[in-house]
């Protein structure tokens, strides 16, 4: 047990160090920092040179839950009351349409291209549909520490939608492979009932979020020293994450409820909050590093070669039918027409969501299960860099820069 404790000790220092490097690497040649970890993961991972014992890859779904946990805290800090009020229509519009879109356009073309039933491609659909947190949510969080696009609160209204969009593309993922399950066993599931427990879900991790914010700020509030409130806050992120994790509850969505803990906190505790952030924010700047790298240690390139040309093609034509839903979402709103396609590049990335759950139809026996992980690959491997890469250049061009904003008063 000591050694086997050494052995993940060594290799998690071995693997920040290299990731680290890996990332200032590419961050040489004007490239995301995440680009570099992902590479760096993908070659020393199972699928190469197969560097990294077993025993930390078994320990790798909670390092990066650990790091999806801290970033999400970060952004839910960063969103003020009066910024909420600004984005919450499109923000709610958002969540929803785009991934439904998208999901139901794969599920068509999965009927055409590889002769799966409507079941089969809405799952591998409502794979692909989520975009990633780990990719988008990060450079949001940097936006807003640099004041970029704060005139109308795009990062904040893109980090809302992106975390509700999670909970309808998981719901919906959820729902079909239950029918198809049920299907072979005889059992029948109800489509309303489960398209019905989204807005519950929402609901009520908004619900929760605040009732956490509400009963430890004053708990918050009286603890002098900073980097204690930092610990217990994390702690709490962390217990919600475990509950969700630990219990299956259908109707808890716990990183949206961690995002939606943070702005009420800010909400309760006003500079204070930020504080906090600052302390989290020492946290993430270790933890994006095995975060990356292990969602490139999930990606298996080879599995994707003989759907290679397929795949893109329904890529590229649900990726369209995506971004018409983002331009859909913001229809009413005073964006420009440079800032909504900022908004169109920010929603594309996929990552943490398909690394997760690319496998899981394979392993539960769905016909075609090894045809969705490899398409589910692939859209991380194609959307992943150009989402990061299209964040980073478009952002100094599209949107307002921090010397043009004013910030509103909480």
């Amino acid at each position: 047990m000591l050694i086997k404790s050494l052995v993940i000790m060594v290799s998690l220092i071995l693997i920040g160090i290299l990731a680290n490097y890996s990332g200032k690497l590419v961050e040489f040649i004007k490239l995301p920092s995440l680009i570099g970890m992902i590479l760096l993961g993908m070659f020393i991972g199972p699928s190469f040179l197969n560097l990294v014992p077993q025993s930390t890859l078994n320990i790798s779904p909670y390092i990066k839950d650990i790091a999806l946990v801290t970033v999400l805290f970060i952004g839910g800090l960063g969103i003020s009351i009066n910024q909420m009020k600004q984005i919450g229509r499109p923000a709610v519009l958002l969540s929803v349409i785009p991934a439904t879109l998208e999901g139901l356009t794969i599920a068509f073309l999965s009927m055409i291209f590889l002769n799966f039933t409507f079941v089969q491609g809405a799952i591998l659909g409502f794979i692909i549909a989520a975009v990633s947190p780990a990719v988008l949510v990060p450079s949001m969080v940097d936006l807003i520490k640099r004041k970029v696009g704060q005139d109308k609160a795009i990062p904040q209204m893109l980090l809302v939608g992106a975390s509700a969009d999670d909970t309808v593309a998981i719901t919906l993922f959820t729902t079909f492979l239950g029918i198809y399950m049920s299907s072979t066993n005889g059992q029948a599931i109800s489509i309303a009932n489960e398209i019905f427990s989204i807005p519950i879900t929402i609901i009520i991790s908004i619900f929760i979020g605040w009732f956490l914010a509400f009963f430890t700020q004053k708990l918050l509030k009286a603890i002098k020293i900073n980097a204690l409130r930092v610990i217990l806050a994390f702690i709490i992120c962390l217990l919600i994450r475990l509950v969700e994790n630990t219990f299956h509850l259908k109707m808890f969505n716990s990183l949206l409820t961690i995002m939606i803990y943070g702005f009420f906190l800010r909400a309760f505790l006003d500079d204070l909050a930020l504080k906090i952030q600052d302390g989290i924010n020492i946290v993430w700047k270790y933890g994006k590093i095995y975060l990356f790298a292990f969602v490139g240690m999930a990606i298996n390139p080879y599995l994707v070669g003989k759907f290679l040309w397929i795949g893109l093609a329904m890529l590229i034509i649900s990726l369209t039918i995506r971004s018409i839903g983002v331009v859909i979402s913001l229809i009413g709103t005073d964006l420009s027409f440079k800032e909504k396609i900022f908004c169109i590049i920010a929603y594309l990335p996929k990552a943490t969501v398909q690394s997760a759950k690319a496998g899981i139809p394979l392993q539960m026996g769905v016909i075609g299960g090894e045809v969705m992980q490899a398409i589910a690959i692939l859209s991380v491997l194609v959307t992943a860099p150009i989402g990061a890469i299209g964040i980073k250049i478009s952002s100094s061009k599209l949107l307002n820069q921090g010397n043009d904003y004013q910030e509103i008063a909480v």
